[in-house]
C-alpha cells in the first residue's frame, strides 16, 4: 500500500482515465450491438406479424373453397358406400336366390319322384276321393283329435262309432 502512495498521482490518474476510456468504449460497442439486435428482433416481429395477417387473409379467402371440397368429398364417400352396399347386397341376394331356387327344384323333383311310387299313387287316389285331407286333419266321421300333453302333440283317435273304409288288398 505504501507503493501506491508513493506513485505519482498524475500517472495514477492517467491509468484510471485510460481504464475508464476502455470501459466506456466497450460499453458503447456493447450498446451498439444491443441496439442492432433489438432492431433485428423488431424487424423479424414486424415480418412475422405481416405474414400472420397474410395467412389469415388467405385462410379466410380459401375457407369457402375448403368447405366446398369437404362437402364434395363427403358426398362422394356416401355415394360410394351406397354403391358398395348395393353391389354386395345384389350379389349376395343373387347367390341366395340361386341356392333357394336350387333347393326348391330338388324338393320338387323329390316329390315328383315319390309320386310314381306305389305309396305316391295310393296318396293320389286318396286325394282324388277327398280322403287325404280329411285323414291328415282328422276330420273323418268317427274320429276325433286329442292333444296329448305328455307328447306335446295332437293325435287322431277313433270314437265308439268309428267306421272303416275300403282298402285294396
Amino acid at each position: 500500500m505504501s507503493e501506491a502512495l508513493e506513485e505519482d498521482p498524475f500517472e495514477l490518474f492517467k491509468r484510471v482515465e485510460k481504464s475508464l476510456s476502455t470501459a466506456t468504449a466497450s460499453m458503447e460497442r456493447l450498446a451498439a450491438e444491443q441496439d442492432a439486435r433489438c432492431k433485428t428482433i423488431s424487424d423479424a416481429a414486424g415480418k412475422a406479424s405481416k405474414l400472420a395477417e397474410e395467412a389469415g387473409d388467405t385462410f379466410t379467402a380459401s375457407k369457402r373453397r375448403l368447405m366446398i371440397w369437404t362437402a364434395l368429398c363427403a358426398a362422394l364417400l356416401v355415394c360410394g358406400g351406397w354403391l358398395t352396399g348395393y353391389w354386395v347386397g345384389h350379389r349376395d341376394g343373387w347367390a341366395s336366390g340361386t341356392a333357394h331356387g336350387y333347393s326348391e327344384a330338388v324338393a320338387a323333383n323329390t316329390v315328383a319322384s315319390w309320386g310314381i311310387t306305389p305309396s305316391g299313387q295310393l296318396g293320389y287316389l286318396m286325394d282324388r276321393a277327398g280322403l287325404l285331407q280329411a285323414l291328415g286333419h282328422c276330420h273323418l266321421p268317427g274320429y276325433e283329435a286329442k292333444y296329448e300333453p305328455k307328447e306335446k302333440r295332437t293325435f287322431c283317435y277313433p270314437t265308439q262309432n268309428a267306421s272303416g273304409w275300403a282298402v285294396q288288398p
